[in-house]
């Protein structure tokens, strides 16, 4: 009886004097509002290829247009090729990479391709291939997804902090950090 005069004496006045709402009910649903709230925020199973075309494509492409055009005679990032416009460029795009791979990680399941979206060229392997591999390892997929996630956001702290050699380095292992991730789930023949 005590946490529920505790309970009632933290609610609102207008909800203590409401003959409306019990304090019972409106803990009750609370919680219940609070468990499919953390329902709804888990993602559900994941589409890679369309994930890999609508959201990893455009970032790493905006990082490698940056990264391309300033870099120095040994391959760096060179600062003076740099101004504010393109670290927060690198920034950005770095922090949408990271928001993937964290979205991969916290799946609860994934799928290759969509039906609408499996079509490969020549000599490419399937769709029903790629599947076949992620099902044998979903869970070393998403640790390679929070791996990816943890790289994408040193490159973004790298990129706001202007740090011309480390962000350099960060966006060249990047290739390394995809590659590792593809040759095993997409081309490991």
């Amino acid at each position: 009886m005590r946490q529920l005069s505790q309970i009632k004496a933290a609610l609102p006045q207008a909800v203590q004097g409401s003959s409306m709402i019990k304090p019972s009910v409106f803990v009750a649903s609370t919680a219940l509002a609070f468990v499919a709230a953390s329902a709804l925020a888990q993602p559900a199973t994941l589409d890679v290829r369309a994930t890999m075309q609508q959201r990893v494509n455009p970032a790493m492409m905006a990082i490698w247009d940056v990264g391309n055009n300033a870099l120095n005679d040994e391959g760096g990032i060179d600062p003076k090729l740099m101004d504010g416009a393109k670290w927060a460029q690198v920034a950005e795009a770095a922090d949408q990479l990271a928001a993937v791979g964290k979205d991969m990680a916290g799946a609860q399941g994934f799928i290759a391709a969509a039906p609408g979206n499996s079509e490969v060229g020549d000599g490419e392997i399937t769709m029903a291939a790629v599947q076949q591999h992620i099902d044998g390892d979903p869970a070393g997929l998403k640790q390679m997804a929070a791996a990816f996630a943890d790289h994408a956001q040193r490159l973004a702290t790298a990129a706001r902090a202007k740090d011309a050699a480390t962000a350099g380095d960060l966006i060249a292992e990047m290739d390394g950090v995809c590659e590792t991730c593809h040759a095993r789930y997409w081309y490991p023949e």
